[in-house]
């Protein structure tokens, strides 16, 4: 909570849109749970002398680094094709009902320009490191390490499965992703069930958010917001 106040109020002093605030904002949530998480072990293990580590926590078993992989990865390029579909058609449902398009997300328009800008490398290298690297580890935590397993255990299989990917699906605001990010919560989930090793699923969420920030840079000059960015 510290640092989601911290960052939050950074956020708060840079203008509206801006891409200063819009980089403070990325940062919140993937940073509060990564501090989260090292603080609740480091409590436990001073005051209740009960060391907890990420290997027992989350089924980090360096024994399994190879069926991580491939599940990871193979992962990654079956939820492509399947999450881009699903956000076309949601794309052209909603056209067709709606009186005017619905905005794209924020961040990717935000990429795209600042592809396009003099001096935006660095945003670009923060962005992409904070996409590839720092969100999929923060959320990974947060949806598949610690809520459903957290909801499956008290007796809720279907509730853990569903609800989780449908809030994963919720988490990113944004109507035209919604369907296509739930189904890839799904998706983690299953690649987690596989392998009860959390490393799995964030090599798959690692490999998604990397191929869309290349597809955006690389459409940035035409289809600034054809990403889905987790």
């Amino acid at each position: 909570m510290v640092t989601l106040g911290l960052v939050g109020g950074l956020a708060g002093n840079f203008k509206d849109g801006s891409v200063e605030q819009m980089a403070a904002n990325v940062a919140v949530l993937p940073l509060s749970i990564l501090v989260s998480v090292i603080s609740w072990m480091l409590i436990s293990a001073k005051f209740y002398n009960t060391p907890i580590g990420l290997k027992d926590t989350f089924g980090l078993n360096r024994g399994r680094v190879k069926t991580c992989l491939a599940f990871g990865l193979g992962g990654g390029v079956v939820i492509i094709p399947v999450a881009m579909f699903l956000m076309l058609l949601t794309s052209f449902v909603v056209n067709a009902l709606a009186d005017e398009a619905p905005e794209g997300q924020k961040l990717v328009t935000v990429i795209a320009e600042q592809a396009q800008a003099e001096g935006g490398l660095e945003f670009l290298i923060f962005f992409a490191f904070m996409a590839v690297v720092v969100a999929p580890i923060g959320e990974e935590i947060l949806f598949r390490g610690i809520l459903y397993p957290s909801i499956k255990q008290n007796g809720y299989p279907k509730v853990a499965i569903f609800g989780t990917a449908v809030l994963f699906g919720l988490f990113h605001v944004n109507l035209l992703t919604f369907a296509s990010l739930t189904f890839v919560g799904l998706a983690l989930i299953f690649i987690y069930e596989k392998t009860d090793n959390l490393l799995a699923p964030i090599l798959a969420h690692a490999f998604f958010n990397a191929v869309n920030v290349s597809l955006i840079l690389m459409a940035s000059k035409g289809i600034p917001d054809t990403g889905m960015i987790q």
